[in-house]
């Protein structure tokens, strides 16, 4: 084939990449319009209220405390890097990388069987609760990229590598996977008489679009010094060029809900997806093979987009299992005077894999203060699947209107996330 085939799959190759990194596996299908929610770090199953409530806990919108309630384009973005973090960047920041930080940060990358980059955003256009009845449309875009050792190592040292010697590099093992989902939800909540307090139960509809979706895998491919050679092999399954974008993927959520309050305390749980049938329309999807051969003055690559039925099964395997899958929430509250409330939450989700923008598992708790009026203050902590998160975060209220904000670190064996949300709304934080 012709040479410049060759430059066009390297261009392909890396625009896929880049949109990886910005595009992560989202737990639910609709995002957390609320930025409270993030600075109690998501310790707010049995508290919600108003707009928060339509994706946390519907129950919430049969409790005192809801009514009306509207947010705007509401914004929350994450992203992490692992095993390196932000502080190792930082270290090396307008200087010259030295030898013993370029092998330190190879001898991790290799330990970790790769270096994992990954990106998130959740967009809530409208969230509106009336009464006990609640819409909220949102999106979601998630993606991660690994980058084997052998490509880490190129970028460190070049082709020469650790040992100043020309010397052949693995490019196996790399990966992609990315995905763009739109989804309409629609709540209601029933209140429910009680003698010693308030009780409600609730649902939310749930029916989402798949915008896109990329999923690649590298079993091959290497660098070679002498003589010089590169070959990848990286299959990619992805969303056609001619597809649909708002019929890539379609299926329908419940989500069930149920909170009481008596006296200072509140209990609440919800289960999430406790029916989803959300699947990628295969007729929607295409294959790359994205095969590129280099060797001093030749070349061939093999990028074009073919049936997705040629498409490896390994590769179609993964596409099926990018579904949503049932979570279960359970959170208590106490209100220690009527300016402070703390939380508490237990997350778990029933199954591994499928698309999750959150830990598998979550046990946290959560403070609220709202003692300065015009300010309310929020904190909170949880330990989660390898890890722990803490979060913080305000809201100024200015009458009706509220500018919240919240900010949130995951670390372990996730790498180091830093999640950022900002809401502007009227009636609810």
């Amino acid at each position: 084939m012709r040479t410049n085939r060759f430059f066009s799959a390297v261009a392909l190759i890396a625009a896929v990449g880049l949109g990886g990194i910005n595009a992560t596996p989202a737990e639910g299908q609709l995002a957390n319009a609320s930025a409270a929610s993030l600075g109690l770090s998501g310790n707010n199953t049995a508290t919600a209220r108003g707009f928060s409530a339509i994706s946390v806990n519907p129950a919430g919108l049969g409790m005192p405390g809801s009514g009306f309630s509207l947010a705007l384009m509401g914004v929350q973005g994450r992203s992490g890097l692992d095993p390196l973090n932000l502080a190792d960047f930082n270290d090396v920041a307008g200087t010259l990388m030295s030898a013993a930080v370029k092998d330190n940060w190879l001898s991790r990358i290799d330990a970790a069987g790769g270096l994992s980059g990954s990106f998130g955003a959740e967009v809530s256009e409208i969230a509106l609760t009336m009464g006990n009845f609640g819409l909220q449309v949102s999106t979601v875009v998630g993606g991660s990229v690994t980058l084997p050792t052998g490509i880490a190592e190129a970028m460190l040292y070049g082709n020469a590598g650790r040992t100043g010697s020309p010397t052949d590099l693995s490019l196996s093992g790399a990966s992609i996977d990315g995905f763009a989902i739109s989804t309409a939800g629609l709540s209601l909540a029933f209140p429910m008489s009680s003698p010693s307090g308030d009780m409600a139960i609730g649902a939310t509809f749930k029916y989402s679009v798949g915008h896109g979706v990329a999923v690649g895998r590298s079993t091959a491919g290497s660098v070679q010094s002498n003589p010089i050679r590169v070959d990848v092999d990286f299959p990619i399954v992805l969303t056609s060029e001619a597809a649909d974008f708002a019929n890539g993927g379609k299926g329908i959520g419940l989500d069930l809900g149920f909170m009481m309050k008596q006296g200072n305390l509140s209990f609440g749980a919800s289960i999430q997806n406790a029916v989803n049938t959300f699947a990628w329309e295969e007729g929607e999807l295409a294959y790359r093979p994205i095969d590129v051969e280099f060797e001093q003055s030749t070349s061939s690559a093999e990028t074009d987009e073919q049936a997705y039925a040629g498409a490896p099964a390994t590769l179609k395997a993964l596409v099926t299992a990018m579904t949503i899958k049932p979570s279960l929430q359970v959170g208590a509250a106490l209100d220690l005077s009527d300016d402070l409330t703390i939380s508490g939450d237990l997350h778990n989700r029933f199954s591994d894999g499928g698309i999750a923008f959150t830990p598998k598992f979550h046990l946290g708790a959560g403070a609220e203060f709202r003692g300065l009026k015009v300010i309310h203050l929020r904190g909170g902590a949880a330990i989660i699947t390898d890890g722990i998160q803490y979060s913080g975060g305000l809201s100024l209220v200015l009458g009706p209107v509220n500018l919240s904000a919240a900010a949130a670190v995951q670390t372990g064996d996730l790498g180091e996330n830093f999640l950022g949300q900002f809401t502007f709304s009227l009636g609810n934080r």
